[in-house]
């Protein structure tokens, strides 16, 4: 179904589809992204033979787990993501947080989590650095929890296969023969990197607890698709996901609006992060 040929988009319809999306993902999008609305979600119309984009609203309106509703999220939350991307949070990960949580005690449980991890390059390109820098995974207790609010991008990154195109955007040969099994065209992420890595469907805008604490969270490239109540409010949910003195890793271009004070900024060689006070 191209462009051309979509039932049209009213007013109406946009305005409560958008209030949808946010309900369930925390995206604010407004009149002036209709083309997005129609691109990504105008071909659901095809794939679940919907006469419109009021039959589309109607389905997934109240009704989270429909297949109609997890293709709506999936479709919203599909965004641009690769292996190591921006290299200084990973450099940071490295030589410093890591560190500094291992120094002391070599035994010590170390939870990490990945916000908004997409198909999961994120998560698997710090279970890499943590395989660099301990060397044998099974010694260390270590865990990665990634987390996402589209059901089927949770699915694609718990499987661990990407394309040839996937793993050469941020991986060094090395890299891809080291960690990876080529099968049939498709490379597979070892068993022992998967091994500490796990995924769950999960609105951070809508914690309720179960998710646990962590020393370190990573939640990047995510708060400006928020409005500025939501960013609050993501703060305050990410603060309260972190044990004391945990750090939270944002993007480069991102603003942390901490209104009630839950963190400290610091600052390690160029990269910024930030400490949840004691």
């Amino acid at each position: 179904m191209v462009a051309d040929d979509l039932p049209h988009l009213t007013d109406s319809e946009l305005i409560h589809l958008a209030e949808h999306i946010k309900s369930e993902t925390g995206i604010a999008l407004d009149s002036s992204k209709r083309y997005l609305f129609e691109s990504r979600l105008g071909p659901l119309l095809h794939e679940f033979n919907l006469r419109g984009f009021g039959d589309l609203l109607r389905i997934v309106t109240g009704n989270s787990h429909s297949s109609e509703n997890r293709a709506l999220v999936g479709a919203i939350t599909t965004n641009e993501t690769y292996f190591f991307r921006d290299e200084h949070p990973f450099d940071l990960f490295k030589n410093k947080l890591i560190p500094d949580l291992l120094g002391e005690n070599q035994s010590a449980s170390v939870r990490i989590a990945s916000a908004a991890c997409s198909s999961g390059q994120e998560a698997y390109s710090l279970a890499m650095v943590l395989k660099e820098i301990l060397f044998d995974l099974t010694k260390f207790n270590v865990q990665i929890k990634a987390f996402d609010v589209s059901d089927d991008i949770i699915a694609v990154a718990s499987r661990a296969q990407y394309s040839k195109f996937e793993v050469q955007r941020g991986l060094s040969d090395d890299k891809i023969q080291r960690y990876f099994d080529c099968i049939e065209g498709r490379y597979h992420l070892k068993q022992e990197l998967r091994s500490i890595v796990s995924f769950a469907r999960q609105n951070v805008l809508k914690c309720n607890g179960q998710m646990g604490k962590f020393h370190i969270i990573f939640c990047r490239n995510v708060v400006n698709y928020f409005s500025a109540q939501d960013r609050a409010l993501l703060f305050v949910n990410l603060a309260d996901m972190l044990l004391p003195k945990g750090v939270l890793v944002i993007g480069a271009t991102e603003f942390l609006k901490d209104s009630e004070g839950h963190f400290e900024k610091k600052i390690e060689r160029g990269s910024v992060y930030y400490e949840k006070r004691g």
